[in-house]
């Protein structure tokens, strides 16, 4: 059959979670730059479906390409990996050092990917330097400056505000890399990643790579935000956002729920490989 059944599908996020923490650096990196690459790419054509459209609508519905093939290649995505590093910390088959390694060299893979991405679109998007910013590059500065300085200027309350969509948006995502695990298939992974990712981006709400594209590609078109309106205002309560809703409204709500011992490694078996300085 085309499809894992829970009990299968958290420990499988539990094994993925052990992989992940026996790649090097290099590889970290590597994946997570293609991460931010892809969704850079996705995010500048569902804006520019957007603002040809008129209708915010299809953009959404084209972005979740981007998302699909991080899966499908075994990309690293720092928000994903939010949740399934935790199950595995969870069933004591990572421990909490190596957690943190993964996402430190992941989210700075994927902030290079889409600072790669911010500096081509913003030559493209000036006709090489020659013009002002295009439609599109309009419409990527003012939603930076909405990310970052609005955000400054609501104060306590729009960083709480960041945090609550934050979490929002990375249960959603998280849900979409359950869902991509839970078939076999290429059109099945497709379709189960496919609606919880445009149902973020048309909620409006958070992700931390999607934001570092917008944020970092409005600075280089001229947009006038400090590196401290991007870190502290955006970058610090998303991520706190994205690790509550990834790490326990998914990665830990479900093995708490579906996760028995009997699935993961005979006793002994498990007590060897937390021995494994690769895992510690």
């Amino acid at each position: 059959m085309d499809y894992v059944i829970p009990k299968e599908l958290v420990d499988a996020s539990i094994k993925a979670g052990e992989t992940k923490a026996r790649l090097s650096v290099k590889d970290l990196l590597i994946r997570g730059f293609y991460s931010g690459l892809a969704l850079g790419v996705a995010t500048t054509l569902a804006v520019t479906v957007a603002v040809q459209s008129g209708l915010p609508f299809l953009g959404a519905l084209l972005f979740p390409w981007g998302f699909a093939s991080i899966v499908l290649f075994g990309m690293e995505l720092v928000t994903g990996n939010f949740a399934l590093m935790t199950s595995a910390m969870l069933a004591r088959r990572v421990r909490f050092g190596r957690v943190i390694n993964n996402w430190l060299w992941v989210y700075i893979g994927n902030f290079l990917g889409c600072l790669f991405v911010a500096l081509l679109m913003g030559f493209s998007l000036t006709n090489g330097g020659t013009a002002d910013p295009s439609p599109v590059g309009e419409k990527i500065m003012e939603i930076a400056l909405s990310k970052t300085v609005a955000v400054k200027e609501m104060g306590t309350n729009g960083f709480f505000l960041f945090i609550v969509r934050g979490i929002f948006c990375n249960f959603l995502v998280c849900l979409a890399v359950m869902m991509g695990m839970v078939s076999k298939s290429v059109p099945g992974k497709f379709m189960g990643c496919w609606f919880p990712i445009f149902a973020f981006v048309t909620l409006g709400l958070e992700h931390i790579v999607v934001n570092m594209f917008f944020i970092l590609t409005g600075m280089v078109l001229g947009a006038p935000i400090s590196g401290m309106d991007m870190v502290f205002w955006d970058f610090l309560p998303v991520t706190i956002g994205n690790i509550i809703g990834g790490g326990i409204f998914i990665g830990a709500l479900l093995y708490s729920t579906h996760y028995t011992k009997s699935q993961g490694l005979p006793q002994m078996a498990m007590e060897e490989s937390m021995k494994n300085p690769v895992l510690r």
